[in-house]
C-alpha cells in the first residue's frame, strides 16, 4: 500500500501542481468479519467526504455510484446495496434507503465501534 499511495500522491501532486502530503496518517486495514461490520464501514467511508465538504463526494468518493448517479465499471456497489434490497437490515426497504442510512444519524447498532474506526 505504501508504494501505491506514494505513486498516487506523486501523480496527483504533478497533475494539480501541488506539493506535500495527500493522505493524513497511516493506511489501516480492517478484516471485515460480518455483514453488520461491512455496512458500518461502508457508511463510515462514505460519510468521511460529507463531513469535510459535500462537494468532495463527486470527485473523491464512490458514494455517487452507490446512489446510482454515476457508473464506474470496476466498482461493485451491489455487494452493499443488496442488503437493502433483501431487507437484511430491517430498518431499510430499498436501495434508496442507503442514502438515508449514510446521511442519517447513527445510533445503537449503526454506530462505528472504536476498534473499527480508521482514524
Amino acid at each position: 500500500m505504501q508504494s501505491l499511495l506514494t505513486r498516487y500522491t506523486a501523480y496527483f501532486n504533478k497533475k494539480y501542481d501541488r506539493v506535500g502530503s495527500l493522505f493524513q496518517g497511516r493506511y489501516k486495514a480492517v478484516m471485515v468479519k460480518d455483514d453488520r461490520q461491512l455496512l458500518v464501514l461502508s457508511r463510515y467511508i462514505h460519510r468521511n467526504p460529507l463531513e469535510i465538504n459535500a462537494n468532495l463526494v463527486e470527485s473523491f468518493s464512490s458514494y455517487a455510484d452507490y446512489l446510482g448517479l454515476r457508473k464506474t465499471t470496476w466498482l461493485k456497489p451491489g455487494i452493499v446495496l443488496d442488503f437493502f434490497n433483501k431487507k437484511v437490515a430491517p430498518e431499510f426497504n430499498d436501495t434508496s434507503s442507503y442514502k438515508k442510512f449514510v446521511e442519517g444519524e447513527a445510533s445503537g447498532l449503526w454506530e462505528v465501534p472504536d476498534d473499527l474506526k480508521l482514524d
